[in-house]
Protein backbone atom coordinates (compact mmCIF):
# COMPACT_ATOMS: atom_id res chain seq x y z
CA UNK A 1 0.00 0.00 0.00
CA UNK A 2 1.41 3.30 -0.83
CA UNK A 3 1.87 6.10 1.80
CA UNK A 4 0.57 9.04 2.15
CA UNK A 5 0.82 12.32 4.67
CA UNK A 6 -1.53 13.72 7.10
CA UNK A 7 -1.50 16.68 5.20
CA UNK A 8 -3.38 14.63 2.43
CA UNK A 9 -7.26 14.95 2.41
CA UNK A 10 -9.48 12.63 2.50
CA UNK A 11 -10.21 12.22 -1.20
CA UNK A 12 -6.26 11.05 -1.56
CA UNK A 13 -6.85 8.17 0.65
CA UNK A 14 -10.05 6.75 -0.66
CA UNK A 15 -8.33 6.84 -4.07
CA UNK A 16 -5.94 5.32 -3.02
CA UNK A 17 -8.39 2.51 -1.26
CA UNK A 18 -9.69 2.06 -4.53
CA UNK A 19 -6.19 1.24 -6.18
CA UNK A 20 -5.09 -1.46 -3.29
CA UNK A 21 -9.22 -2.97 -4.69
CA UNK A 22 -8.02 -2.44 -8.31
CA UNK A 23 -4.15 -4.21 -7.57
CA UNK A 24 -6.25 -7.16 -5.55
CA UNK A 25 -8.26 -7.87 -8.11
CA UNK A 26 -6.01 -8.00 -10.85
CA UNK A 27 -3.85 -10.75 -9.06
CA UNK A 28 -7.28 -12.84 -7.98
CA UNK A 29 -7.57 -12.83 -11.70
CA UNK A 30 -3.95 -13.85 -12.68
CA UNK A 31 -4.23 -16.46 -10.44
CA UNK A 32 -7.93 -17.75 -11.43
CA UNK A 33 -6.17 -17.63 -15.18
CA UNK A 34 -3.33 -19.72 -14.23
CA UNK A 35 -5.13 -22.42 -12.36
CA UNK A 36 -7.78 -22.35 -15.23
CA UNK A 37 -4.56 -23.30 -17.49
CA UNK A 38 -3.15 -25.84 -15.71
CA UNK A 39 -7.02 -27.39 -15.20
CA UNK A 40 -7.02 -26.81 -19.39
CA UNK A 41 -3.58 -28.99 -19.84
CA UNK A 42 -4.26 -31.60 -17.26
CA UNK A 43 -7.80 -32.24 -19.26
CA UNK A 44 -6.37 -31.84 -22.54
CA UNK A 45 -3.54 -34.65 -21.33
CA UNK A 46 -6.35 -37.22 -19.74
CA UNK A 47 -7.86 -36.63 -23.24
CA UNK A 48 -4.83 -37.36 -25.52
CA UNK A 49 -4.34 -40.53 -23.52
CA UNK A 50 -7.73 -41.68 -23.18
CA UNK A 51 -7.74 -41.18 -27.17
CA UNK A 52 -4.28 -43.01 -27.40
CA UNK A 53 -6.24 -46.06 -25.03
CA UNK A 54 -9.15 -46.18 -27.50
CA UNK A 55 -6.77 -46.81 -30.57
CA UNK A 56 -4.60 -48.91 -29.16
CA UNK A 57 -7.23 -51.18 -27.46
CA UNK A 58 -8.84 -53.28 -30.52
CA UNK A 59 -4.91 -53.95 -31.74
CA UNK A 60 -4.48 -55.11 -28.02
CA UNK A 61 -7.32 -56.77 -27.43
CA UNK A 62 -6.45 -58.67 -30.85
CA UNK A 63 -3.16 -59.45 -29.98
CA UNK A 64 -4.46 -61.13 -26.71
CA UNK A 65 -6.82 -63.24 -28.45
CA UNK A 66 -3.35 -64.16 -31.05
CA UNK A 67 -1.50 -64.99 -28.21
CA UNK A 68 -4.03 -67.00 -26.13
CA UNK A 69 -5.04 -69.21 -29.23
CA UNK A 70 -0.89 -69.38 -30.06
CA UNK A 71 -0.27 -70.64 -27.07
CA UNK A 72 -3.22 -73.50 -27.56
CA UNK A 73 -2.13 -74.65 -30.69
CA UNK A 74 0.69 -75.12 -29.01
CA UNK A 75 0.11 -77.10 -25.85
CA UNK A 76 -2.11 -79.38 -28.19
CA UNK A 77 1.26 -80.93 -29.73
CA UNK A 78 3.02 -80.66 -26.48
CA UNK A 79 2.86 -84.22 -25.43
CA UNK A 80 4.26 -85.73 -28.96
CA UNK A 81 7.22 -83.17 -28.86
CA UNK A 82 10.27 -85.94 -29.12
CA UNK A 83 8.14 -88.51 -30.01
CA UNK A 84 6.90 -87.55 -33.34
CA UNK A 85 8.87 -85.75 -36.11
CA UNK A 86 9.58 -82.22 -35.49
CA UNK A 87 9.13 -81.51 -39.25
CA UNK A 88 5.37 -82.91 -39.56
CA UNK A 89 4.55 -81.49 -36.17
CA UNK A 90 5.18 -78.20 -37.92
CA UNK A 91 2.62 -79.21 -40.49
CA UNK A 92 -0.39 -79.07 -37.89
CA UNK A 93 0.79 -76.08 -36.44
CA UNK A 94 -1.48 -73.25 -37.18
CA UNK A 95 0.58 -69.53 -36.25
CA UNK A 96 -1.37 -67.43 -34.74
CA UNK A 97 1.34 -65.07 -33.17
CA UNK A 98 3.36 -63.41 -33.66
CA UNK A 99 1.41 -62.00 -37.10
CA UNK A 100 2.87 -63.09 -40.23
CA UNK A 101 5.08 -66.08 -38.39
CA UNK A 102 5.56 -69.03 -39.61
CA UNK A 103 6.41 -72.52 -38.26
CA UNK A 104 10.44 -73.66 -37.95
CA UNK A 105 11.92 -76.33 -36.16
CA UNK A 106 13.83 -74.77 -33.44
CA UNK A 107 16.33 -75.69 -30.79
CA UNK A 108 15.02 -75.53 -26.75
CA UNK A 109 16.68 -77.29 -23.54
CA UNK A 110 18.44 -79.30 -26.46
CA UNK A 111 14.97 -80.85 -27.92
CA UNK A 112 13.88 -79.98 -31.53
CA UNK A 113 10.70 -77.99 -31.49
CA UNK A 114 8.13 -76.51 -33.40
CA UNK A 115 7.98 -72.68 -32.96
CA UNK A 116 6.03 -70.30 -34.68
CA UNK A 117 8.61 -67.16 -35.42
CA UNK A 118 9.51 -64.01 -38.00
CA UNK A 119 12.71 -64.77 -39.95
CA UNK A 120 15.27 -62.34 -40.11
CA UNK A 121 17.31 -63.16 -42.50
CA UNK A 122 16.06 -65.79 -45.86
CA UNK A 123 17.77 -68.14 -48.93
CA UNK A 124 18.71 -66.98 -51.55
CA UNK A 125 17.25 -70.37 -52.81
CA UNK A 126 14.51 -69.59 -55.88
CA UNK A 127 11.24 -71.77 -54.55
CA UNK A 128 8.74 -68.95 -55.76
CA UNK A 129 5.23 -68.83 -53.99
CA UNK A 130 1.84 -66.91 -54.69
CA UNK A 131 0.39 -65.13 -51.95
CA UNK A 132 -3.73 -64.83 -51.89
CA UNK A 133 -3.19 -61.34 -52.80
CA UNK A 134 -1.69 -62.22 -55.92
CA UNK A 135 1.37 -61.69 -55.24
CA UNK A 136 4.95 -63.74 -56.33
CA UNK A 137 7.47 -63.73 -53.59
CA UNK A 138 10.89 -65.90 -54.49
CA UNK A 139 10.48 -68.12 -51.64
CA UNK A 140 7.66 -68.70 -48.83
CA UNK A 141 10.25 -67.57 -46.34
CA UNK A 142 10.11 -64.09 -48.16
CA UNK A 143 6.36 -64.06 -47.86
CA UNK A 144 6.26 -64.28 -44.10
CA UNK A 145 9.51 -62.01 -43.35
CA UNK A 146 7.25 -59.11 -45.39
CA UNK A 147 4.15 -60.79 -43.48
CA UNK A 148 5.64 -60.04 -40.11
CA UNK A 149 6.92 -56.54 -40.71
CA UNK A 150 3.85 -55.71 -42.21
CA UNK A 151 1.52 -57.44 -39.03
CA UNK A 152 -0.64 -58.90 -41.38
CA UNK A 153 -1.45 -62.47 -42.10
CA UNK A 154 -0.18 -63.43 -45.96
CA UNK A 155 -0.91 -67.00 -46.78
CA UNK A 156 -0.10 -69.12 -49.58
CA UNK A 157 -2.16 -69.52 -52.81
CA UNK A 158 -0.16 -71.92 -54.67
CA UNK A 159 3.18 -72.90 -55.23
CA UNK A 160 4.93 -71.27 -58.17
CA UNK A 161 4.86 -67.88 -59.52
CA UNK A 162 1.43 -66.44 -59.61
CA UNK A 163 -0.87 -67.08 -63.04
CA UNK A 164 -0.84 -64.21 -65.11
CA UNK A 165 -3.85 -65.04 -67.75
CA UNK A 166 -3.59 -63.67 -71.09
CA UNK A 167 -7.04 -64.19 -72.65
CA UNK A 168 -9.62 -62.18 -71.12
CA UNK A 169 -13.27 -63.24 -70.08
CA UNK A 170 -15.38 -63.30 -72.87
CA UNK A 171 -19.06 -61.71 -72.84
CA UNK A 172 -20.53 -65.10 -72.93
CA UNK A 173 -18.19 -66.27 -70.25
CA UNK A 174 -18.83 -64.12 -67.46
CA UNK A 175 -22.91 -64.17 -68.51
CA UNK A 176 -22.14 -67.72 -67.42
CA UNK A 177 -19.71 -67.47 -64.31
CA UNK A 178 -22.17 -66.91 -61.67
CA UNK A 179 -24.05 -70.39 -62.58
CA UNK A 180 -20.58 -72.73 -62.32
CA UNK A 181 -19.38 -70.56 -59.17
CA UNK A 182 -22.87 -71.14 -58.06
CA UNK A 183 -21.88 -74.98 -58.74
CA UNK A 184 -18.56 -75.37 -56.76
CA UNK A 185 -20.11 -73.50 -53.92
CA UNK A 186 -22.69 -76.64 -54.06
CA UNK A 187 -19.69 -79.10 -54.44
CA UNK A 188 -18.29 -77.74 -51.11
CA UNK A 189 -21.18 -78.06 -49.36
CA UNK A 190 -21.66 -81.43 -50.15
CA UNK A 191 -18.41 -82.36 -48.93
CA UNK A 192 -18.43 -80.64 -46.19
CA UNK A 193 -21.80 -82.69 -45.29
CA UNK A 194 -20.10 -85.80 -46.56
CA UNK A 195 -21.12 -85.73 -49.99
CA UNK A 196 -23.36 -88.23 -51.58
CA UNK A 197 -23.28 -89.22 -55.47
CA UNK A 198 -26.63 -89.10 -55.09
CA UNK A 199 -27.38 -85.29 -53.78
CA UNK A 200 -28.91 -83.02 -56.59
CA UNK A 201 -27.58 -80.88 -58.78
CA UNK A 202 -28.31 -77.35 -59.03
CA UNK A 203 -30.39 -77.69 -61.75
CA UNK A 204 -32.95 -79.01 -59.47
CA UNK A 205 -32.57 -76.21 -57.14
CA UNK A 206 -35.26 -74.00 -56.47
CA UNK A 207 -34.79 -69.76 -55.92
CA UNK A 208 -35.19 -69.73 -52.61
CA UNK A 209 -32.55 -73.09 -51.82
CA UNK A 210 -29.76 -70.91 -54.25
CA UNK A 211 -30.35 -67.99 -52.18
CA UNK A 212 -29.28 -69.48 -49.10
CA UNK A 213 -26.18 -71.40 -50.82
CA UNK A 214 -25.36 -68.10 -51.46
CA UNK A 215 -25.79 -66.63 -47.94
CA UNK A 216 -23.38 -69.63 -47.07
CA UNK A 217 -21.21 -68.74 -48.60
CA UNK A 218 -21.10 -65.36 -47.72
CA UNK A 219 -20.75 -66.20 -44.51
CA UNK A 220 -17.76 -68.33 -44.92
CA UNK A 221 -16.11 -65.79 -47.22
CA UNK A 222 -16.90 -63.00 -44.57
CA UNK A 223 -13.69 -63.65 -42.22
CA UNK A 224 -13.88 -60.94 -40.13
CA UNK A 225 -18.02 -61.18 -39.47
CA UNK A 226 -18.59 -57.38 -40.50
CA UNK A 227 -21.28 -58.45 -43.30
CA UNK A 228 -19.28 -57.34 -46.01
CA UNK A 229 -16.92 -58.54 -48.45
CA UNK A 230 -13.84 -56.49 -49.61
CA UNK A 231 -11.47 -56.64 -52.18
CA UNK A 232 -9.24 -58.48 -50.01
CA UNK A 233 -11.23 -61.49 -49.32
CA UNK A 234 -12.46 -61.79 -52.55
CA UNK A 235 -8.70 -61.49 -53.46
CA UNK A 236 -8.12 -64.60 -51.45
CA UNK A 237 -10.95 -66.49 -53.01
CA UNK A 238 -9.42 -66.17 -56.35
CA UNK A 239 -5.84 -66.77 -56.12
CA UNK A 240 -6.39 -69.58 -53.43
CA UNK A 241 -9.14 -71.31 -55.22
CA UNK A 242 -9.58 -70.46 -58.69
CA UNK A 243 -6.03 -68.94 -59.70
CA UNK A 244 -7.27 -69.83 -63.74
CA UNK A 245 -10.40 -68.80 -63.77
CA UNK A 246 -10.02 -65.71 -66.07
CA UNK A 247 -13.75 -64.33 -65.55
CA UNK A 248 -13.46 -64.36 -61.31
CA UNK A 249 -12.27 -60.57 -61.21
CA UNK A 250 -14.44 -58.53 -63.42
CA UNK A 251 -17.51 -60.72 -61.65
CA UNK A 252 -16.25 -59.86 -58.39
CA UNK A 253 -15.50 -56.22 -59.21
CA UNK A 254 -19.02 -56.30 -61.04
CA UNK A 255 -20.66 -57.11 -57.37
CA UNK A 256 -20.01 -54.27 -56.14
CA UNK A 257 -22.68 -52.13 -57.47
CA UNK A 258 -22.74 -48.71 -55.68
CA UNK A 259 -18.56 -48.88 -55.91
CA UNK A 260 -17.85 -48.69 -52.09
CA UNK A 261 -15.25 -51.30 -52.84
CA UNK A 262 -17.32 -53.25 -50.21
CA UNK A 263 -20.17 -56.04 -51.67
CA UNK A 264 -22.92 -56.87 -49.24
CA UNK A 265 -25.14 -59.68 -48.78
CA UNK A 266 -27.77 -58.76 -50.63
CA UNK A 267 -25.49 -57.56 -53.82
CA UNK A 268 -23.86 -61.09 -53.31
CA UNK A 269 -26.88 -62.86 -53.39
CA UNK A 270 -27.97 -60.97 -56.43
CA UNK A 271 -24.78 -61.54 -58.29
CA UNK A 272 -24.66 -64.83 -57.59
CA UNK A 273 -28.71 -66.36 -57.81
CA UNK A 274 -30.02 -64.06 -59.83
CA UNK A 275 -27.40 -63.56 -62.71
CA UNK A 276 -26.99 -67.71 -62.86
CA UNK A 277 -30.95 -68.28 -63.05
CA UNK A 278 -30.88 -65.30 -66.28
CA UNK A 279 -27.98 -67.52 -67.83
CA UNK A 280 -29.78 -70.98 -67.00
CA UNK A 281 -33.02 -70.02 -68.37
CA UNK A 282 -32.01 -67.87 -70.74
CA UNK A 283 -29.40 -71.12 -72.71
CA UNK A 284 -30.23 -74.11 -70.61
Amino acid sequence: MAKYSCNDGPHAVAEEGKEDKRKVKVEWLKSTMSQQKKVDVTVMKLNWILAFFLLIYPYAAMGGRALRRQREAEERLTPYIGRVDPEKLCVLLRCHSPVGSWCQVVQEKGILTPKCVCPHSCPRQRAPVCSVLGKTYGNECLLHKEACRKRRRIGVAHSGPCLVLKSECTEEELGQFPYRLLDWFLLLRRMRESYTPAALPQTCLSHAERTQLAKESFTLLDKNKDGKLSRRDLKKLYYKKMPSERCATPFFLSCDRDKNKKVTVKEWTGCLVDRSETWFYHFM
